[in-house]
């Protein structure tokens, strides 16, 4: 917080801070002023008369020790009993004290001076460093300190002039220089110990300040914390009187509402010393009728009556009296201000718990209804319990929900409630020339619609025996949005006459927009579920040929291997690999390949087994699985399983048109357990002994 100029230190307090400095510096003061006399007694034994001179000694020596003995009963004292006493008094002993010391040494050059013009050099030098030191010691008292360098030098000054020698002229001129130049730092600290005091005093005054901003705020925070837990009008207007009296000082604060007959001025929360006096009311009056804040300020007393309100209108009045300090006024009236306005909050968060319990019942079965309709699994159980849970314990009689058809024709997707059979029967098309309906009017405006008297609504004249019948006195239709669009009405119907008010159709409003965002979330829900199913199946599965890839091939190997040894049975892993499909690529093109690859598929998939395992690693290696096979006889089990295999590539390929090709593949075995235990193993002894199929083809070749 910044000082403010403005504020000085009063001279009560300067005399108190002076006092106490030349009290802490007296003992140093006396001792110094008496351990110099000694020297100067010494120096000057030789040249003055001896019994004049101890006389002089014996005199200071003596002062000094009354000064110490002063200091040693006012330290042994209070400071607050000394603050509490005369400290101007006390200010004027100390510096008599000082003062009489430094006529003393003015007695020398006076009475004791010496007629040598080296003694004289002595007294000189002496009588300058004394008046040095006193400057340096007490130039914060620029009374003392001038005083005694007066009374030391002036003397001095006055009799080396009078002497007349150019040597004690000289000697003169320069204790007058030195003289001036004392009395310039006498100045200068004399001032700086005055700002100094003044800076404290401000500082001082910036932290009072602040610590009674802190305690206002406070009030301030308390009474928004009053009014978000208050009970009762009376209740809080009380806890704010106590906590604003108790925490901030004020001298009476008082809420004022009408009497019983009108009359104003009728506290009904007080809290403090002063009650409202009959002079008052014209301040009070006037706070009232104009619906202002009124202040008045009298001797450092602030009068302050503010408004409060409850719906805008005046509820009651803030009464306060305060003292105030310099400077504190305008900071005070907005603090007064700002408590009002707190408290006028706290009236208003009153009156809304007020309201809220009133349609508490109403709301716990709306909101609770809303929470079903965010927890169903589908949309035909959202809708259904819907219905369902809007019926029960509430002021609906029958809720129901209805969609056109693709021939334009309402449904009802669901209905619940007195009454709703009869929906089975429900006759309303789009085309309808009689736009009546509720269900209509939200079609046509994609907006609510209400009636609060169905009986008597003129439009409504075709059903109004059935609605008499099942006592649908009064509707609602809200529009249901799903995907952004109209998707469904959803119709509240209610026995009482008007039921529909603003809080009821504003509950009916947020019930049928959180149906709609529960659609949606069911929408993304299932869109969200179709994605990752996709991404599953491209992630374990082939693009070209739909057959599972190597890693699909990973996964399910080891489970393979768990069953075999769970059921003691073997399996075999076959390497399989089109012989000359290089040439198809490079000759015919890949597209040609890929059609190769596919057809090979469905002809590998129609020839296996249905416990069989069929995978595409890439390019033409695939891999075929072969489950439940007998460890002891695993050779001629799989090896009719090759002979089917060979049989789907028998066939010529179709490679363009009116071009066909035949092909050959090579295909390599390991079995479980015979020759591995493990998937990788088994896939590397499997590749191996294709590729030496392979090689016994080409030597083949080669050899015939």
């Amino acid at each position: 917080m910044p000082l403010d100029d403005s504020v000085t230190t009063p001279a009560e307090t300067i005399a108190i801070e002076r006092g106490k400095l030349l009290l802490a510096a007296l003992p140093t003061s006396a001792v110094t002023n008496a351990g110099v006399a000694l020297v100067a007694v010494v120096l000057l034994s030789s040249s003055l008369p001896r019994s004049a001179l101890w006389l002089w000694a014996a005199w200071m020596l003596g002062l000094q020790c009354i000064r110490l003995l002063v200091w040693f009963v006012w330290r042994r004292t209070p400071q607050a009993a000394l603050n509490s006493g005369a400290p101007q008094r006390r200010l004027q002993l100390l510096r008599l004290g000082g003062w009489v010391t430094g006529a003393s040494w003015g007695l020398i050059p006076v009475a004791l001076f010496p007629p040598d013009i080296l003694a004289q050099s002595f007294v000189v030098f002496i009588l300058a460093g004394v008046s040095g030191a006193a400057v340096a010691g007490l130039a914060f008292d620029g009374w003392l300190s001038g005083l005694f360098i007066v009374s030391v030098t002036v003397p001095l000054a006055v009799r080396l002039f009078f002497i007349g020698t150019s040597m004690s002229t000289a000697m003169g001129a320069v204790i007058c220089i030195y003289l001036l130049y004392l009395a310039m730092a006498i100045r200068r600290g004399h001032g700086q110990f005055l700002q100094l005091l003044d800076w404290r005093t401000r500082a001082e005054a910036a932290g009072a300040r602040a610590k009674r901003q802190a305690e206002l705020n406070a009030v301030l925070a308390q009474a928004n914390q009053l009014g978000a837990a208050a009970t009762h009008s009376e209740l809080l207007y009380a806890a704010v009187c106590r906590a604003s009296l108790e925490r901030t000082g004020l001298q009476s604060i008082s809420i004022l509402q009408p009497g019983a007959q009108g009359a104003l001025l009728v506290p009904v929360a007080h809290a403090g010393a002063r009650t409202l006096a009959p002079d008052d009311t014209s301040m009070t009056e006037v706070a009232w009728r104009e619906d202002k804040p009124q202040f008045h300020t009298n001797n450092g007393t602030i009068d302050a009556c503010l408004p409060l309100h409850t719906h805008s209108k005046v509820a009651a009045l803030l009464w306060v009296q305060t003292a105030a300090a310099p400077g504190e006024e305008i900071f005070l009236r907005e603090w007064l201000q700002n408590l009002a306005a707190s408290v006028d909050r706290g009236l208003h968060a009153l009156a809304q718990r007020e309201r809220i319990a009133r349609l508490q019942k109403l709301y716990r079965a709306l909101i609770s209804e809303s929470e079903v309709v965010l927890q169903a699994r589908s949309a035909d159980e959202m809708v259904t319990r819907t219905c369902e849970k809007l019926t029960q314990d509430t002021q609906f009689h029958a809720v129901w929900l209805a969609q056109p058809d693709t021939q334009g024709a309402f449904h009802i997707l669901a209905r619940s409630g007195e009454g709703a059979v009869q929906l089975d029967h429900f006759r309303v098309r789009l085309d309808d020339t009689n736009r009546a309906p509720l269900v209509l009017r939200v079609w046509d405006t994609q907006t609510l619609q209400v009636c609060n008297d169905l009986l008597h609504a003129e439009d409504m004249q075709p059903w109004r025996r059935t609605l008499a019948h099942y006592h649908w006195h009064a509707a609602l239709a809200a529009p249901v949005l799903r995907g952004g669009a109209l998707w469904g009405v959803l119709v509240f119907t209610s026995p009482q006459v008007n039921t529909f008010d603003a809080q009821t159709i504003a509950l009916c409003e947020q019930v049928t927009a959180l149906l709609g965002h529960g659609l949606d979330e069911l929408d993304v829900k299932e869109r969200l579920g179709a994605l990752q199913r996709i991404e599953a199946h491209r992630a374990r599965h082939d693009t070209l040929t739909g057959l599972p890839n190597r890693y699909a091939l990973e996964q399910y190997l080891p489970a393979v291997i768990e069953r075999a040894r769970r059921q003691g049975s073997a399996f075999a892993v076959g390497m399989i690999d089109l012989d000359g499909f290089k040439i198809i690529n490079d000759t015919w093109g890949h597209s040609a390949g890929d059609r190769v690859l596919r057809e090979l598929t469905r002809r590998l998939q129609a020839v296996r087994r249905q416990s069989d395992y069929l995978a595409r690693l890439g390019g033409d290696e695939f891999i075929v699985v072969m489950e439940n096979l007998n460890p002891l006889d695993i050779q001629s089990r799989y090896a009719h399983s090759v002979e089917r295999l060979r049989q789907a590539v028998a066939t010529p390929f179709d490679i363009a048109p009116d071009v066909q090709l035949p092909l050959d593949m090579s295909i390599g075995f390991a079995s479980y357990p015979v020759d591995a235990q493990d998937g990788d193993t088994l896939m590397r002894m499997a590749d191996k002994a294709m590729y030496n199929i392979k090689k016994q083809k080409a030597d083949r070749k080669v050899g015939s």
